[in-house]
């Protein structure tokens, strides 16, 4: 790969971004794949910052080199393992649509070489094959399912892969997870399981379901006065049977909080694939 090539793939037309990669990806083992994703790396890396900090700038730029490179192996690995599948799903997009993927490519290859945690670079690739299998794509809502996974940790990935198998039923009672074997993986508190919980929910990933029982506190709002007025009617016809009993109406307002997954939640959870 010449030095260029990727910069310039988007304006190039469809093709180079999509193919250099997976040209790398045929030869990973060779020496044309170290310099390829050297090359891709070098021109991603546009984060001067730390030359400008005496002593560390090197440091720095050492470290952020290592990442990307290693980031860029990944994901070219993993695109490789679907070559097959993204070849044919190319094929058959419009034009349009073959230089709209390639340009949502370049973005999420910028934050593939950010990623600190590499174990979601895989997801980040699930999400550029989900494209390439469908007709409509919206870069405005690409771009926001990539934000939402930047935010995202490996820990917060688990507990919405919790809830997206609970509300599927995917798994028989024996082996099902439960809240208790992800805290465990994670090293967790239950304090920090609901400080998971609410990162998603404030994501819109979870959300909380309020369930109040006011059917419930009406009928018995509704006996407790009729109750009361026919002992106004006893009391009014001065009949001789014994007055009707008023017993003391008791309305306990009852509301049951339930997190579940949200309807944007399924479809993040399966826009990334197997997380």
């Amino acid at each position: 790969m010449k030095k260029g090539k990727f910069v310039d793939a988007s304006k190039e037309g469809f093709g180079l971004l999509t193919e250099s990669l997976l040209d790398a990806g045929t030869n990973i083992g060779a020496e044309i794949a170290k310099d390829s994703v050297t090359n891709i790396a070098s021109e991603l890396m546009l984060d001067t910052a730390g030359s400008f900090i005496p002593g560390i700038g090197g440091a720095i730029s050492s470290y952020k080199r290592i990442r990307t490179e290693k980031n860029l192996k990944a994901f070219i690995c993993y695109l490789h393992d679907n070559h097959e599948k993204l070849i044919d799903n190319l094929s058959k997009q419009t034009q349009e649509n073959k230089e709209m993927l390639d340009e949502l490519l370049q973005f999420i290859l910028e934050m593939v070489t950010e990623e600190y945690q590499s174990e979601k670079i895989e997801y980040m690739v699930n999400g550029y094959i989900y494209l390439t299998e469908h007709d409509e794509i919206t870069s405005d809502f690409v771009m926001l399912y990539y934000d939402v996974m930047k935010q995202l940790r490996m820990v917060d990935i688990s507990v919405l892969r919790l809830y997206y198998k609970h509300s599927h039923l995917f798994d028989s009672d024996e082996n099902k997870e439960t809240f208790q074997d992800v805290m465990e993986k994670h090293g967790m508190s239950y304090d920090q399981y609901n400080s998971v919980r609410e990162t998603l929910i404030r994501s819109g990933l979870l959300e909380l379901e309020v369930n109040d029982d006011v059917d419930s506190d009406m009928s018995k709002l509704e006996e407790g006065i009729n109750k009361i007025v026919k002992y106004i009617e006893h009391i009014s016809s001065k009949s001789k049977r014994s007055s009707p009993k008023i017993s003391k109406v008791k309305i306990k307002q009852k509301s049951k909080e339930r997190v579940k997954l949200s309807r944007f939640g399924r479809t993040f959870y399966e826009f990334f694939g197997s997380i």
